[in-house]
């Protein structure tokens, strides 16, 4: 075996006592860390060279056939290599983490807590880097912090500049996108991504838009080398005084217990250094607590323990998620506990040792590095949509490709570098690494940060939107294509005070100020002045809701200017002939705009011209006459047309996930004159009251802000009485769910999914009922394309599933109608998911296309089946 193995100790090093220390004897130690998305490796080579009790050795290859002092201390491996023999067995247990954390990123339903392989190994680090600080002092009585540090940067830099600089080259590519990869990279190779990640926020846009982050990985990476960065510096001062160690370790892991009782965010508790702190502190207390006993001391106590220890770590794996509250409250302490028994056991020897130390286990532990650097990165690259199949062959093959690129990796840039094959001359690695962190920086700076797409749905608000009033709150700030509608009020004709008095008159409008002073509103054309039938034209292309004509004295000259010319003639009457022109001009300024809701109003006196005003206000049904410069009456007039016009729509409510909101934003920007629209769904919200949502297994949200049917859905059905509901939604309702006061997990297949939206589909139909409505529920398409291809959500039995749960409600309640949405959308996609560039939503533009062309028909066609029901219920 060779001696580089990772997490080994060396024989021929002194260990708590049972092997003694042998001059030119190497001492390797390698914390390694792989869980939930990190794995470290820590590897030291002292060698102590006779008469320099201080001296560190820098040989290429440490002295071999050391002689052991303690058969039992551990499996004696082939001192041929590199190195002399090491404890096979540890190597072998981080085998065990790194497949753990390898099947928990594939999302595979039976490995929820694979994750906790990250603890195991942060343990583990702190176990072997402590007994190497020990070893050191008790040797040379100091410890070397400068080759210390370097040493590490030796250690584990080199195969993480390379991921990374694979990475922003792919980026380069096409293959890694999003607006925060270039942050991220930069956080990665600066050993503070653990930081970004924990105080960072992604939007919900971003979620989407973006391809999971293919260095989020590195968090762990960052902890590990700030604990070494300070934590030998904190040992020297403690072991100053050795009888402090123990008991000032003791503290610090309490402390760092205690600060994950006060984090509350969830982020924090996770990637924060101060908090998973405490599991690399266990290890360190570990190790003082060996080094001051014999490892013959109760051996078989200690192997049965470590035994017991893994069949719980292993279950643990098995059932434990991500999102239990209790890990975050020391619970990831406890777990620390449990991996500092395993590590006891295993080093101790016995049956499980002997298991870990064989030979396949062995060589994955070593390379587990660099397997782990890279499995991530394979796995967000090798999506569905690119690689052409999905289930289990693609995780199969996104397995074997990790391990076979983990073990090049290992095999020609760890190692080398490790055990000086490369880069022998300290001066040469420094300025080897040196350049190489500036070329990797380079690349970061190259790699796009585009920024966030606005999609349909994405920027939706967390409060209910109706369409038709101003400025919903919170949704003043959303990027939607078209800003939410107000009443667009036309102004035309030859009076300024007209637009005064709408402004006085504190009506919340879109009003288009077009008077034209010194232009009288007439038929025939005079100088540059519009027409009447310019207007007509110009509101015949884009109707307003309102048109406001202002008339005065210039419109009352055109008629005495009439009148005039007929003075001559014999059908002239000074009292009927003023009238009659009054009339007849009245009538062809007013009648082109019947039918269309008209205000006149006239600042002139009370004359002929006004009573023809007065006479076509009570003829006609879509004209009101207001006198000029009362701003109350003139807002008044303008309110009761647009109520009366809102009273005329189809009522229409949307409920459901950040789609649904691009829906209802379709339906109001190209069917506003036939729909009014409310919505009072929410992005990422199913139809039930959930506490989470989990799209992946280390990815979940708290849906506390979810709009749901006893909070708000029942009210809103009896007052604002829809003739339509519209149900649309698909990620929250294909992904898993978590419900309040349960800690469980659930999908589409599982008895408690089934039966809460038994019980809210029961309660909603009641009221849909009730009301005289026709819930209306879109099926979901499948997902294709976007950087959450491979979400659970988006696996095609998932939709099926779903699509299949609508279809029973629909056959069970006759007030239910279905929407084939996915074939409305494949229809539109010149390829699947062409239109749809995160894999779900579209752009604004296209989904209103699509439901002017396909949607809006169709609801006009369930109204008019509606209104030929008795029951108003088709």
């Amino acid at each position: 075996m060779q001696g580089e193995a990772l997490g080994g100790v060396e024989a021929g090093q002194r260990f708590g006592g049972d092997v003694g220390f042998q001059p030119g004897a190497s001492f390797e130690a390698e914390g390694d860390l792989v869980g939930g998305f990190a794995q470290i490796h820590k590897q030291e080579t002292l060698v102590a060279t006779p008469g320099k009790s201080d001296a560190v050795s820098e040989k290429d290859e440490p002295a071999q056939g050391v002689a052991v002092a303690g058969s039992n201390l551990a499996v004696v491996g082939d001192t041929s290599g590199v190195g002399p023999s090491r404890i096979d067995a540890l190597d072998g247990l981080r085998a065990v983490a790194v497949v753990a954390v390898l099947l928990f990123h594939l999302d595979l339903a039976w490995m929820p807590g694979g994750f906790l392989g990250v603890s195991l190994f942060f343990t583990l680090s702190g176990f072997l880097i402590t007994r190497l600080l020990l070893d050191e002092v008790d040797r040379t009585g100091r410890v070397a912090l400068r080759t210390f540090w370097a040493r590490r940067l030796r250690r584990l830099s080199p195969a993480a500049l390379v991921v990374l600089a694979v990475v922003a080259i792919m980026s380069l590519w096409g293959v890694f996108e999003g607006a925060r990869l270039r942050g991220d990279l930069g956080a990665s190779l600066g050993y503070v991504a653990n930081w970004r990640f924990a105080t960072a926020q992604s939007t919900y846009a971003e979620l989407f838009t973006s391809t999971p982050s293919p260095v989020i990985h590195f968090w762990s990476l960052a902890i590990e080398e700030q604990f070494y960065l300070f934590f030998p510096v904190l040992f020297v001062v403690l072991s100053r005084r050795r009888a402090l160690l123990l008991p000032g370790l003791s503290v610090l892991t309490v402390a760092s217990v205690v600060a994950s009782l006060f984090t509350d965010s969830r982020n924090l508790g996770y990637y924060g250094t101060h908090v998973r702190a405490a599991e690399l502190l266990i290890g360190c207390v570990l190790a003082v607590i060996i080094a001051r006993r014999e490892p013959s001391e109760r051996r078989l106590v200690a192997s049965t323990a470590g035994g017991v220890a893994l069949a719980v770590l292993l279950v643990a794996m098995a059932v434990v998620s991500p999102s239990d509250a209790w890990l975050y409250r020391g619970g990831l302490a406890a777990v620390a506990l449990v991996s500092a028994a395993v590590v006891l056991g295993v080093s101790r020897g016995g049956p499980i040792a002997w298991l870990f130390a064989r030979r396949p286990m062995v060589m994955l532990g070593r390379a587990s590095y660099s397997v782990y650097l890279v499995h991530w990165p394979v796995i967000v690259a090798m999506t569905p949509d690119r690689m052409g199949f999905d289930g289990w062959p693609l995780d199969v093959v996104r397995i074997v490709t990790s391990v076979l690129l983990g073990f090049v990796s290992y095999g020609i840039v760890e190692n080398p570098i490790r055990t000086r094959r490369l880069l022998k001359r300290t001066v040469v690695g420094a300025s080897a690494l040196t350049v190489s962190m500036a070329a990797v920086a380079t690349l970061t700076i190259l790699v796009d940060s585009p920024p966030s797409m606005v999609l349909a749905g994405l920027d939706a608000p967390e409060e209910v939107v109706d369409f038709a009033v101003e400025d919903p709150a919170g949704v003043s700030n959303a990027s939607t294509t078209a800003p939410m509608s107000l009443p667009r009020v036309l102004v035309v004709g030859s009076q300024l005070r007209t637009g005064v008095d709408i402004a006085r008159s504190n009506v919340v409008a879109d009003v288009v100020d077009d008077s034209r002073p010194g232009c009288a509103f007439r038929v025939d054309p005079i100088d540059d002045c519009p027409t009447i039938s310019d207007v007509v034209t110009g509101v015949s292309t884009n109707p307003p809701d309102v048109i406001i004509i202002g008339v005065g004295l210039i419109e009352r000259r055109v008629v005495r200017e009439r009148v005039e010319a007929l003075e001559s003639t014999t059908s002239f009457d000074p009292v009927a002939t003023p009238i009659v022109e009054a009339g007849t001009a009245v009538e062809e300024m007013l009648r082109p705009f019947a039918g269309r809701p008209t205000i006149v109003v006239d600042y002139g006196k009370q004359d002929g011209f006004r009573g023809a005003l007065e006479d076509f206000d009570l003829r006609s049904d879509s004209t009101v006459m207001v006198v000029g410069g009362e701003p109350d009456r003139l807002g008044a007039a303008i309110d009761e047309i647009v109520s009366d016009a809102r009273a005329d729509l189809a009522r229409v409510m949307v409920i459901g996930d950040s789609s649904s909101f691009g829906v209802a934003q379709a339906l109001h920007n190209v069917a506003a004159d036939r729909f009014e629209v409310v919505w009072a769904g929410g992005r990422n919200c199913p139809l039930v009251e959930v506490e989470r949502i989990q799209w992946w297994p280390d990815m979940d949200f708290d849906m506390d802000y979810c709009p749901t049917f006893d909070g708000v859905w029942r009210d809103m059905i009896a007052e604002f009485e829809p003739h339509l509901v519209l149900e649309i939604a698909s990620v929250p309702e294909q992904a898993a769910q978590r419900y309040p006061g349960d800690p469980n997990w659930y999908t589409i297949v599982d008895e408690q999914y089934l039966t809460r939206h038994e019980e809210v589909m029961t309660s909603l139909m009641a009221a849909v009922e009730a009301a005289g409505a026709t819930l209306v529920m879109f099926d979901s398409p499948y997902v294709h394309g976007g950087g959450l291809g491979g979400a659970a959500f988006a696996d095609d039995a998932r939709v099926d599933a779903w699509n299949s749960l609508m279809d029973s409600w629909a056959a069970r309640w006759p007030a239910i109608r279905q929407l084939d949405w996915s074939t409305i959308v494949a229809e539109a996609e010149a390829t699947p998911g062409a239109l749809r560039e995160d894999g779900v939503h579209m752009s604004q533009a296209d989904l209103d296309r699509i439901v002017d062309e396909s949607v809006v028909p169709r609801l006009v066609d369930l109204l008019a089946e509606r209104e030929m029901s008795p029951t108003s219920v088709p």
